[in-house]
């Protein structure tokens, strides 16, 4: 689970470094290879290859409709990028997906749960300021479901 919240440079040739908090998994496992995919929102969204290819594999085209499906596999699949670590624990950003996400030199990175996001930190601190919910109104329903577990039935059940 990534989680957190680091700001870093964004060197002449697009690099950043990747803390050593988002490339460990649990046990020794350390993570040097990702898939880069424009996000939602203005963000960029950094996966391991192993939950890109689950999350892809759950993934049903026609919810999309017949023509958002060819629209927007041309347009996921040619912004996506396989990204490899560097010696120093960098990674490169790049140039087309940083113009879009209008990532300049400084970026943020968040974790969210099973990915990480990567924003230009003005961009994030202004989608975040204009959301039209607020964090509290989103993390009452996180916090009322806390002690409980799903049955098999997908419903919320108290933990006993």
């Amino acid at each position: 689970m990534y989680y957190g919240r680091f700001e870093h440079k964004v060197d002449a040739k697009g690099r950043i470094q990747l803390p050593i908090a988002l490339r460990e998994a649990e046990g020794d496992k350390v993570y040097n290879r990702f898939v880069l995919v424009k996000g939602i929102g203005g963000c960029l969204v950094l996966f391991t290859r192993e939950i890109f290819e689950s999350f892809f594999e759950a993934f049903e085209p026609e919810q999309l409709g017949d023509n958002g499906t060819v629209e927007f596999m041309r347009q996921f699949f040619s912004r996506m990028h396989d990204i490899v670590l560097d010696n120093q624990g960098r990674i490169l950003l790049p140039r087309l997906l940083r113009e879009e996400a209008g990532i300049g030199n400084t970026a943020l990175l968040l974790g969210a749960g099973k990915w990480v996001e990567i924003w230009d930190k003005e961009q994030y601190e202004k989608h975040s300021s204009e959301s039209e919910i607020s964090y509290d109104e989103i993390a009452r329903g996180f916090f009322a479901t806390l002690g409980r577990r799903k049955d098999s039935n997908r419903q919320d059940v108290p933990t006993e």
